[in-house]
């Protein structure tokens, strides 16, 4: 079995009277590329901060490999690669003399991995941070991350700033460094295709819960979206749990349901529909429907 490389429970915060996370239960487990999805505002960067030690909760626990994110050694910070969101680095100094200094506090660095991102991205050594663009920040960053050779990467929305190239380009990187060495990803990100190119498993926040914690596949069987026509427009209720929403036009109810099962379209079939069809939904459709 999989260790367990991140979990969380129970986890609650306050900021100033304000419930942000209410009752957050996850597990990352070793080679794992999680996506953690959620509209801007949700409480996704809170969750990371408060597991990279940064923050604390107000209720509940946060571990990495097993230790208190409050209690994380230094050795066990450096087996995590850390891509804060907004790619706040030293601008004052060159990227070079950036780079040597990561590589003097870090317990590992990987060169060949170093140079390999930098070549990909062709960031220039000899100017000042400051002087990058903002995408040109991501990409010095996400660098400086996977040189550290995690056994955990932990992104907080990464490709913020990166071109459809770049993005690519950084994706093509990830998937490389999970094939490896049974190394893990937790990331959030606003871009849903990224996540659908990467992830074999996802979680939606919804009003600081986590309303979803499944595998990618899995996601797409059980939330289901139906155009149903009836033979009149006399229908009340159909009385079905777990309706995500429903728009009824006449005899015409467009659902979306979570956690499609047998029963569901057992019951669906009592009321006798003239048409049932299902709708085809890519990971963002999903995502605006449990959402919004």
């Amino acid at each position: 079995m999989s260790e367990t490389v991140v979990k969380i429970d129970g986890l609650v915060k306050y900021y100033g009277g304000r419930r942000v996370l209410n009752g957050i239960d996850l597990e990352v487990k070793e080679g794992c590329i999680y996506g953690l999805l959620g509209r801007n505002g949700v409480g996704k960067t809170t969750i990371i901060r408060i597991l990279m030690g940064l923050d604390f909760a107000t209720r509940g626990s946060t571990s990495l490999f097993g230790v208190d994110s409050g209690t994380l050694s230094p050795g066990e910070r450096g087996r995590i690669g850390y891509v804060a969101e907004g790619h706040h680095l030293i601008g004052g100094y060159k990227v070079s003399a950036l780079a040597a200094l990561c590589k003097g506090l870090a317990l590992r660095w990987n060169e060949e991995m170093f140079g390999k991102v930098m070549a990909m991205f062709n960031l220039p050594m000899n100017r000042k941070v400051k002087e990058l663009s903002t995408g040109m920040r991501a990409q010095l960053n996400l660098a400086l991350a996977m040189a550290v050779d995690p056994e955990l990467l932990i992104l907080d929305d990464p490709t913020l700033g990166l071109d459809t190239i770049a993005r690519r380009q950084f994706l093509e990187l990830a998937i490389d460094l999970i094939q490896r060495d049974g190394k893990t990803i937790l990331f959030s990100s606003h871009i849903l295709s990224d996540v659908e190119r990467i992830a074999d498993r996802v979680g939606v926040l919804v009003q600081g819960k986590l309303v979803v914690d499944c595998g990618l596949d899995e996601l797409k069987t059980r939330v289901k979206k139906l155009q149903v026509v009836f033979a009149d427009d006399s229908l009340v209720d159909l009385h079905m749990t777990d309706v995500i929403r429903a728009k009824r036009s006449g005899r015409e109810l467009v659902l979306t349901v979570a956690n499609w099962c047998e029963q569901k379209q057992a019951l669906l079939d009592t009321y006798r529909p003239e048409v049932c069809r299902e709708v085809p939904m890519t990971l963002e459709d999903i995502f605006v429907e449990i959402t919004g």
